[in-house]
């Protein structure tokens, strides 16, 4: 009998994966096509759209994985501005004269926000290079710290950027990919035709032994992601305890 587990916990990934090598097994050990051609056709039409979805995904993830690169790299150089601005507004600070020197190079730079993505790369990287020689300036007013961190918000930028331009160029996508969540719910029925008849083959003593070194591949590749699933619930559990309320301690 084919093992049965939890498939539907699986992540997209992991799920098209599942399906895929499911599909490989049936079709490299030549399970009865007579019988089980047609779903093993739709299995591999269906896992075809899977793949144009998780792409879809993986473009969309990107985009957003990129946006928040670029907030968090605005939101440094405001607070880089912002330091120097708050110390700017006593001129008794003794940090004056040095929040001075660095002002002037970040405002010769000018705005970043005002500018396209990739015009803003460049201007923060020239940024970054203009204030290097003032690097005992900006630890003398705490700045550097910021500095650091908002070259590094930069650099990461630019690496996604080429990450999702990458992606855009290999593969290009028409029209409005299917959903995975669409395409999981076409593919959940054929997996479960499949299973159910084999393992109602399997009672059949003729047939037993037919089925059997496709029932143990199958049971090897369930038995595989059951485990990666039963991982990340005992992950969960370690990161969240169930606490008793009353007395505080772990159950």
């Amino acid at each position: 009998m084919i093992y049965k587990f939890s498939f539907n916990s699986l992540r997209n990934a992991e799920y098209n994966q599942f399906m895929r090598s499911v599909h490989d097994i049936l079709v490299r050990l030549e399970v009865d096509r007579e019988t089980f051609g047609s779903l093993i056709n739709m299995l591999s039409d269906l896992l075809q759209t899977a793949e144009t979805s998780l792409t879809a995904e993986r473009r969309n993830e990107k985009v957003r994985e990129k946006n928040e690169a670029d907030r968090y790299r605005d939101r440094l150089h405001s607070k880089l501005f912002n330091h120097l601005k708050s110390i700017l507004c006593d001129e008794m600070d003794s940090r004056f004269d040095n929040a001075q020197t660095v002002m002037k190079v970040v405002k010769e730079a000018g705005n970043p926000t005002q500018l396209s993505e990739n015009a803003q790369s460049t201007m923060m990287t020239a940024l970054g290079a203009k204030l290097e020689p003032f690097r005992t300036q900006l630890e003398a007013i705490g700045a550097q710290t910021i500095v650091d961190d908002m070259m590094e918000a930069n650099r990461r930028f630019i690496a996604i950027e080429i990450e999702y331009r990458s992606l855009l160029a290999a593969q290009q996508l028409d029209g409005t990919p299917t959903s995975m969540s669409g395409v999981r719910k076409q593919i959940d029925p054929i997996y479960r035709a499949l299973v159910n008849a084999i393992n109602g083959y399997c009672g059949i003593p003729d047939k037993r032994e037919e089925y059997r070194e496709t029932v143990a591949e199958l049971n090897i590749l369930a038995t595989r992601y059951d485990a990666i699933l039963a991982a990340r619930k005992r992950e969960k559990k370690e990161k969240h305890p169930v606490t008793c309320d009353d007395c505080n301690a772990e159950i």
